[in-house]
């Protein structure tokens, strides 16, 4: 069943417009799992990280679960309120991060405090 989706998702990634979508999605489910993965080793709550950036906890929340859209501009202030900075990587659009180069993977988790 997985080769299927997988196979069906390669093919609709060709797609510029789907690609496109299937991109941002993507970008924005990693930012948001960083977060919550930095607020969880720094032992925050939503509430205290939204106190510490300055924002309410429900949009804490909307970035912690990929429905916010912050500005690059945003992201970078966030994440240096926590003494941390963003780092980019590229590789190959793929239906799953853990089928990501292990040197790709070794520098997103860098970014994770």
């Amino acid at each position: 069943m997985t080769s299927t989706f997988d196979s069906e998702l390669k093919q609709e990634l060709q797609d510029p417009e789907f690609a496109k979508m299937f991109g941002a999605a993507q970008a924005k489910s990693s930012f948001a799992i960083t977060l919550a993965e930095a607020r969880r080793q720094l032992n925050l709550t939503q509430q205290q990280l939204a106190a510490r950036l300055g924002v309410s906890q429900s949009y804490v929340a909307k970035l912690e679960g990929g429905e916010a859209n912050p500005t690059l501009e945003r992201i970078g202030s966030l994440l240096a309120i926590l003494g941390l900075s963003l780092t980019t990587d590229t590789t190959t659009l793929s239906p799953h991060p853990d089928t990501l180069p292990q040197e790709t993977v070794s520098s997103k988790t860098a970014l994770k405090v």
